[in-house]
Order: C-alpha cells, then structure tokens, then sequence
C-alpha cells in the first residue's frame, strides 16, 4: 500500500516553489503567507477490494494575513494562482477553491481559502 507521508512531503515539496511556508500536516502556530496540507474528505479510496489503484485527497489551505482587506484579497489570489499552476500537472482532480473567509488562527485574523485535490497512484 502507499505510504501516505510519503504523498503529503512530495505534495509539500512541490507547492514550496510557491515561494511559501508550506506545512505538510496541520500545525499549531502558523506563520503567513502560507499553505498547509490536511487529508481531505473521503481521505482514501481504494478501486476495488485488492485493487492496485488507490485515490488519495488532501484539502489545500492558502493563509494570509488578514490585516488589510484589499491586500490581503490580493495576495490571496496571488498565492491561490501560484498553487494552481503549480498542481495543474501533478494532481488527477482539482476541485474548485472555496470562497476567501476570516478565520481566527491563533490570536490573529487570517485569510483563507480551501482546494481539495486527488491523487492517484497504484500499490
């Protein structure tokens, strides 16, 4: 079977060229402009019971500071461009990125926006 670690550092890997922190797993203290990888929703699927091809997603989560809103827009957009350019090549499914939202991380405003993808590969 994968080794789904082994996924999410080659996903991190490849979204470092982004020019960003790049957390591979949810992490406690976050520091913007950054991009954190988590296992989406359903996390694995398997094609058939003793398949070779498992379909792996993962939620993709752009952060920004949040403390001006017509910057922060737009080094949102910014960085979700940079992911997307960066994943059209290498992800089997992109969804669609979720509208921008304020959310507390910490003791700080941020602004976020959400990706989930799938990956594809075979035992």
């Amino acid at each position: 079977m994968a080794n789904l670690a082994t996924f999410r550092a080659n996903l991190a890997s490849t979204l470092a060229a982004a020019g960003r922190v790049v957390y591979a797993w949810p992490n406690e203290n976050i520091t913007p402009p950054a991009i954190v990888i988590v296992p989406g929703s359903p996390y694995m699927t398997v094609s058939a019971i003793g398949g070779s091809r498992i379909s792996v997603r993962f939620d993709i989560t752009c952060i920004v500071n949040a403390a001006d809103n017509q910057a922060a827009l737009a080094n949102l957009e910014t960085l979700i461009l940079s992911v997307t350019d960066l994943l059209a090549n290498n992800i089997s499914f992109l969804g669609g990125w979720s509208q921008p939202t304020v959310t507390q991380i910490g003791n700080a405003d941020m602004l976020i926006s959400q990706l989930n993808i799938e990956m594809v590969t075979t035992n």
